[in-house]
């Protein structure tokens, strides 16, 4: 992918537009082994408006893995390519399309002790129509593709969910955007995924699963499951590595740190570990 720094003007993709939603991963860490991680799917669409101190907002419903009631999830305004959601009485700004390369943001549930500077702004074309993204924290991987802490999609919101960006830094779990319709049309998929709906049924932790040795340096055996393919991701979520029909995985030469092992056997079930790599 070509990362621009510079970018044609181009007509505003706006958020709030009717028939907009957004299902996104939620995902709430077990630090124990084996991982008894919990998966489920925020599901959110717009509803109608209302009025708080003179002021129009939209309102947001949600339901988990789209079952039951429909909640109100928060307020959300936009003008002038900014978004702004309602929180204890008061605005934060969460999206902000008209910062240039090079400003530094601050924005989100956690803006009081984040900041985030954009490192670059290029153009996707998804849906039919040019969108900017914008790439916060950009780094490139060793297969020389672009990664970045976070990237925000003009008229979808942040890779980490529509209501959620900012929640990098955040520990104890994550949030992943899944996929986003207008009018009940896929318009956007998450191809890590490939998947709208994702729970705790789907995402399976099977005791019998093993690796070994851990902490690892070298070759990570992995144990309790055939031939199958393995994706390990740094802390960051970035994918560091993908080796397909394999026991192993060659950890030498990464950073030390924790990573995610995703394991996807022949029927399609997937698991999860945790791997200390020294």
């Amino acid at each position: 992918m070509l990362i621009c720094s510079a970018v044609q003007a181009q007509d505003y993709e706006p958020i709030i537009q009717e028939g907009n939603e957004w299902h996104t991963l939620d995902v709430i860490v077990n630090p124990g082994f084996p991982p008894n991680d919990y998966y489920s799917t925020l599901v959110h669409w717009l509803s109608d408006d209302t009025l708080v101190d003179g002021v129009r907002y939209t309102k947001v419903l949600e339901t988990r893995n789209g079952e039951g009631t429909p909640r109100l999830a928060t307020l959300l305004r936009e003008e002038n390519g900014k978004v702004w959601k309602r929180k204890s009485a008061t605005d934060i700004l969460i999206y902000d399309f008209t910062a240039q390369v090079g400003d530094t943001l601050r924005f989100g549930d956690f803006q009081e002790f984040d900041y985030f500077v954009v490192d670059s702004i290029s153009i996707e074309q998804i849906g039919g129509t040019d969108r900017r993204k914008f790439w916060f924290g950009l780094e490139y991987d060793f297969m020389g593709e672009p990664v970045a802490i976070e990237t925000w999609t003009e008229g979808i919101g942040s890779d980490m969910g529509l209501l959620f960006s900012g929640w990098y830094y955040t520990t104890g779990g994550y949030y992943k955007a899944l996929c986003f319709h207008q009018n009940e049309e896929l318009v956007w998929q998450n191809d890590y995924y490939g998947t709208c709906m994702i729970d705790a049924v789907e995402e399976e932790v099977a005791p019998a699963v093993s690796v070994y040795p851990n902490p690892a340096s070298e070759t990570v055996r992995i144990e309790g499951i055939g031939p199958a393919e393995v994706q390990l991701h740094n802390a960051l979520g970035q994918l560091v590595k993908t080796v397909e029909n394999t026991h192993e995985i060659n950890v030498a030469g990464l950073p030390q740190g924790v990573y995610l092992l995703r394991i996807r056997d022949e029927e399609g079930k997937v698991f999860t570990a945790k791997l200390a790599v020294k």
